[in-house]
């Protein structure tokens, strides 16, 4: 074989070049404290480093989908304490307006106040978290009870609200405001219009109304039928806030599991694609000295040529 001074040029440029190619891959490594930079690098782990960073990212957004869960959870939490007060509230009025120190006059000044009540628990009703109505259904955007005299409309839908915290399960992170059978959510049960909207019937609402109107008809014997569907709608109340409470716990508990995973896959990860910084760090030093030795034979090949020997 004929070697000319092409073949050794050319030999000479691809050595230096793949010193210089390892050199620079060795540098990038020290870099990113990362021994894997691209799938190339090794082929062997990285369907297992592909799947950690895959579980990752959906665990990720679990957490996100049961921090806006929480966040529902809580505010339902939050209002239904506000409405327990406003219940007890109403109660002890209908206790002292039972009193026969009472007259029709000082019934009917309660009863104002019961009407009034009955507006601060549509407001209730309407409360928001991020924007969004929680007694609404999937109807969120829209306020869903209104007041229109002695009714009560509600404009929500009867959909519940999930979301997904675990592969494959949905929870729900909403308490029904009303619905149109079997067990009354936190405001009673509804008729439906066929309008896509639902007259509010038996519930808190109509509990009030029944107060406020025993009241303004000086109806004392009434008041004591008034406080006991008081006392039955506080305890039902109870049964929705607990609920909501159970679920609360059991969101937090698996944003604690979740934590305690990511922590784990991100040392998995860290295992996989670490580097290890002191034997990364001797290798770039020898390959640092291959690439000047490289520079240095190559230069003084480059310089030998037959004029070398003519002189």
């Amino acid at each position: 074989m004929r070697i000319t001074n092409r073949y050794m040029a050319n030999a000479i440029l691809n050595s230096i070049q793949g010193n210089l190619s390892k050199l620079a891959r060795s540098q990038e490594q020290l870099a990113t404290s990362k021994r894997l930079l691209r799938p190339s690098d090794d082929p062997n782990v990285m369907g297992q480093f592909m799947s950690i960073k895959a579980t990752l990212s959906y665990n990720q957004q679990y957490g996100r989908n049961i921090d806006d869960g929480l966040s529902y959870l809580e505010m339902n939490d939050t209002a239904m304490g506000t409405l327990g007060d406003v219940l007890s509230k109403a109660k002890e009025y209908a206790i002292q307006a039972a009193n026969d120190t009472y007259d029709a006059e000082d019934r009917k000044a309660v009863a104002e106040q019961i009407d009034k009540m009955i507006d601060q628990v549509v407001d209730l009703g309407n409360s928001t978290v991020g924007g969004k109505y929680i007694y609404a259904g999937t109807k969120s955007d829209n306020p869903p009870f209104e007041r229109s005299g002695d009714t009560i409309i509600y404009k929500g839908d009867l959909n519940g609200v999930y979301r997904e915290v675990l592969a494959g399960t949905d929870y729900r992170i909403d308490a029904p405001g009303v619905t149109t059978s079997g067990e009354p959510g936190v405001f009673g049960t509804a008729a439906d219009n066929g309008d896509g909207t639902y007259t509010v019937g038996e519930g808190i609402f109509k509990t009030l109304f029944d107060l406020r109107n025993r009241l303004r008809n000086n109806d004392a014997q009434g008041l004591q039928e008034s406080i006991g569907d008081l006392d039955q709608k506080i305890n039902h109340l109870l049964r929705h806030r607990v609920a909501v409470g159970a679920r609360s716990r059991h969101f937090e508990s698996l944003k604690t599991q979740l934590l305690d995973q990511e922590v784990k896959l991100t040392q998995s990860l860290e295992n996989i694609e670490g580097a290890d910084v002191a034997k990364l760090s001797i290798e770039y030093k020898q390959q640092q000295l291959a690439y000047n030795a490289s520079l240095a034979v190559g230069a003084n090949i480059m310089n030998t040529s037959l004029l070398n020997f003519l002189k």
